[in-house]
């Protein structure tokens, strides 16, 4: 592979590229960076690359995408056919590659995720993360694994594409912008369309406004679309002599930064103090004006003269807070300083508005469904920790596991131990969703290592304890039940650690508590535990359950209490008979908490571990 000559940019800098073996579009667009560069081949099998609108526009490196040629799209005579080839400029400080049509990078295959790998820009340099994508991402023949820093000349493999990068020189830090002065003049008032009269507008420069606010819609930088709407009031058709975009600060106005402009034949434009004052004290668009006056309802006169002749401004917010506003400046000649061309400033400027709620919505969007992909891709992981049902001599055990917001902090587990028992577990991290899942997630290989040495059951939850404070000094805690049962005889060893107390129930349906000593929850403080002992008999089944049972709520706000869960515990144990089947048992206590909860959103992740002895 050849590689192309690089391309100096405006500040004379080099950029180099990816190259793309593969048919390519991308939607065009201006950038006060170096403009991509694009080529494109169509092959027997097309393919696609688009750019989504940057996130932030900075002057990157190019990178250079390949798509590697299928051994039998040879052309006829013997010859191969030349793979298209594309050089794509990305922009911004993360670059998504993928099949959807929201990546920054598109490869249309089937075999290519959704999102299917991410390329990182930090102080250090490029590194490239597989998104959990079906076929992996490799780099010089090497899948990766996690993260990987990228190196000038490393191919990237996605699928049959080739992503060969070529880093060019680092980003250079933006230029401060500048900053404009006021000017003290005797200005007259500025006033606002409200106080002058009915503007008639030209149908000719509405129509011209919506094809602007269709531009700014199909414009990804943030940067051009300011500079569009500069563009627009000096153009020939709006007439003006030079248009700026200001911050202006509320506190200090004696010195506005200029962001974007000047635009127009008169440079930067003098900024009259009194105009800045008036359009920060309404917030609204204003006009002052130094030409002839026509109607007096229709002019507001200012005395300064731009550029030997009479003049007019026009001052509108297009965004702000409390700390600044975000003002279009515009010097227009005499003649037009009139409610008319108000109006169509103001038009302009809440076109520019919602373009940039649009976009502002669409990148939210964007995040968004990344949330939710990170969100079911976390929720798939917890759910494999969770075990199925199993057996073990005369003991059943089965499971449930429901988090309240996709992922949970719930923990429950069953497996067998060095002397033939097995150890049953449930246990709840305070808080839910993403941190209570972590922590969850290393309870869980805690428990598996602690097992596997041959641990005792004090000696573990001593471990869990020293653990959670070591890592967290207090933070947080966990409460637990957890009981190592013995398959052959129903004898066990139980703790709890300001949990729920463990229900068992007779084949008639009478329930009674575990006898367990009352124990403080882990990750708190250093703690005593004191280890009960209990039997389980033929056809007795033991409940373990984390609070989220007992504390479901349903539409009245009414919750179900332990009184009530033991009375559907024991209610479902009854209509099973005495030889239940277990899974029955798991898919009846699901269904009946979710009768009790009807249409009330779930306020606590529900998990359990039942544990039927001899049946």
């Amino acid at each position: 592979m050849t590689r192309e000559p690089p391309a100096a940019d405006a500040n004379g800098r080099e950029d180099h590229a990816w190259r793309s073996r593969g048919s390519a579009k991308i939607p065009s667009r201006s950038s006060t960076a170096s403009p991509p560069r694009f080529r494109c081949r169509n092959p027997q099998r097309p393919g696609k690359i688009t750019a989504a609108p940057p996130r932030e526009v900075t002057a990157l490196p190019l990178r250079r995408v390949r798509r590697t040629p299928h051994p039998a799209r040879a052309a006829a005579g013997g010859c191969r056919s030349r793979p298209p080839v594309t050089n794509v400029n990305l922009v911004g400080r993360r670059v998504v590659v993928g099949r959807s049509p929201d990546c920054d990078v598109v490869l249309n295959t089937t075999s290519v995720s959704r999102q299917h790998a991410e390329l990182i820009c930090d102080t250090v340099g490029w590194r490239v993360r597989d998104l959990g994508s079906r076929n992996g991402t490799g780099v010089n023949g090497t899948r990766v694994a996690g993260e990987r820093a990228l190196q000038s000349g490393d191919v990237l493999r996605i699928d049959e594409f080739d992503l060969v990068f070529h880093a060019g020189p680092a980003p250079l830090r933006p230029a401060a912008r500048p900053r404009t002065s006021v000017t003290d003049g005797a200005f007259g008032p500025a006033r606002t369309l409200q106080e002058l009269g009915p503007p008639k507008v030209d149908a000719s420069h509405l129509s011209r406004l919506l094809g602007f606010s269709a531009a700014l819609l199909a414009e990804g930088a943030a940067d051009q679309r300011m500079f569009q709407l500069c563009e627009l009031m000096t153009s020939a058709h709006f007439h003006g002599n030079a248009a700026v975009v200001l911050r202006i600060l509320r506190s200090d106005a004696s010195t506005p930064e200029i962001l974007s402009g000047p635009t127009g034949p008169g440079g930067e434009p003098p900024i009259s103090r009194s105009v800045i004052k008036a359009v920060l004290a309404s917030d609204a668009p204003v006009l002052a004006s130094s030409g002839p006056a026509g109607p007096k309802n229709n002019m507001v006169q200012m005395s300064v003269v731009f550029g030997g002749q009479a003049t007019a401004a026009v001052a509108c917010p297009i965004r702000g807070d409390g700390e600044h506003l975000d003002v279009l400046y515009v010097m227009l000649p005499g003649q037009y300083g009139t409610a008319e061309w108000l109006a169509l400033a103001s038009l302009a400027s809440a076109m520019f508005r919602q373009a940039e709620d649009a976009w502002a919505a669409r990148e939210a969007a964007q995040r968004q469904a990344l949330l939710e992909e990170e969100l079911r891709r976390a929720s798939a992981i917890q759910a494999r920790l969770v075990p199925r049902d199993m057996s073990s001599g005369s003991l059943q055990i089965g499971f449930g596991f429901t988090p309240c917001k996709g992922v949970g902090g719930d923990y429950v587990d069953a497996l067998p131990t060095r002397d033939g028992r097995v150890l049953v577990t449930v246990m709840d991290v305070a808080g839910k969703g993403i941190d209570a899942a972590l922590i969850a997630s290393g309870l869980h290989t805690t428990v598996h290592l602690a097992v596997r040495q041959g641990m005792s059951l004090p000696d573990l939850v001593h471990t869990l304890n020293r653990q959670l404070l070591d890592t967290w000094s207090g933070e947080t805690f966990v409460t637990l039940a957890a009981a190592l049962i013995d398959p052959k005889t129903g004898a066990l060893e139980a703790v709890g650690c300001g949990h729920p107390a463990p229900m068992v129930v007779t084949p008639n349906g009478t329930i009674r508590e575990l006898r367990l000593a009352e124990g403080m929850p882990i990750g708190l403080l250093d703690i005593e535990l004191e280890l009960s002992t209990d039997r389980l008999r033929p056809g007795e089944l033991l409940l373990l359950y984390s609070d989220g049972l007992s504390e479901c709520f349903n539409e009245d706000d009414k919750i179900l209490g332990v009184d009530g869960l033991t009375e559907m515990v024991a209610d479902i144990r009854r209509a099973a008979g005495r030889k239940p089947d277990l899974e029955w048992f798991e898919a009846q206590l699901k269904d009946r908490l979710a009768l009790h909860r009807g249409r009330a959103p779930a306020s606590d992740d529900i998990s359990f571990a039942l544990a039927l002895f001899g049946a």
